[in-house]
């Protein structure tokens, strides 16, 4: 194998970890954007716990002032019958003042029956804005769902033809020179190998000595860059443009 079929083979495998490493962040924010989806339905579902808590505890408190009521209502019925019972004025009076006091702690529940009826129709509608909410937002989610587990599989699918493929490309890199690139790639966040175009690096854009650029349009060594110490090559060099048809 020539030297620029080497470089050629390492640029392939650069390539591949590249598509790899670009994949790879893609699925990992899959379960970020999974968990964001299930809180939107989390709170939605919390709301409409809320307000329809609001509303058995509304109940419970109808429940207790009409029980209140009824007992004062039969309070009054019951005195009242023995009004004419009394002999003395006395007795009279003080059950009078009961029968008054019973009224008035009637007409307060009166008073608060009507409130919880009122609480109870804003809280009802409140309720339904919420079951509607929530509706909505397990049917959009539901279907992002669906849509994000396709592309966990899709890129599960496109994980396992990449690493067929570095495997394959990685067998056709001399050992020695693989053993270089992972090593620069674990120092250069994953960039090991680059072209030089202009006489620019493309790994850090900064330009190489003129005589470099020469000694790597030969393509006849394997040649670091001063600035980055990344494997380089000529674009050119390794990858010459087809001839022009006559």
């Amino acid at each position: 194998m020539s030297l620029r079929d080497k470089l050629k083979a390492l640029e392939e495998l650069q390539q591949i970890d590249l598509e790899a490493g670009g994949l790879a962040a893609e699925a990992a924010a899959l379960p970020e954007k999974r968990a964001r989806l299930e809180a939107g339905v989390v709170a939605a579902r919390k709301a409409y716990e809320g307000h329809k808590a609001r509303l058995d505890g509304n109940e419970r408190e109808k429940r207790g002032a009409e029980q209140m009521l009824a007992l004062e209502r039969d309070k009054v019925k019951k005195w009242e019958g023995r009004l004419g019972e009394i002999k003395t004025p006395r007795e009279y009076a003080a059950l009078s003042r009961e029968i008054d006091i019973a009224k008035k702690t009637n007409d307060t529940q009166n008073e608060t029956l009507k409130a919880l009826a009122l609480q109870a129709l804003e809280i009802r509608q409140a309720l339904d804005a919420a079951a509607d909410a929530l509706s909505e937002q397990e049917m959009a989610v539901e279907t992002e769902l669906k849509a994000l587990t396709a592309k966990e599989q899709e890129c599960q699918k496109r994980q396992a033809e990449l690493a067929a493929r570095r495997a394959d490309a990685a067998r056709r890199v001399d050992p020695g020179l693989l053993a270089r690139y992972e090593g620069i790639k674990k120092r250069r966040a994953g960039v090991a190998v680059a072209a030089v175009v202009g006489q620019t690096c493309r790994g850090c854009n900064r330009n190489i000595p003129p005589q470099l650029f020469i000694v790597l349009q030969r393509a006849e060594s394997i040649e670091t860059c001063p600035n980055c110490n990344r494997i380089i090559y000529s674009s050119d060099a390794v990858n010459p443009p087809a001839p022009s048809p006559a």
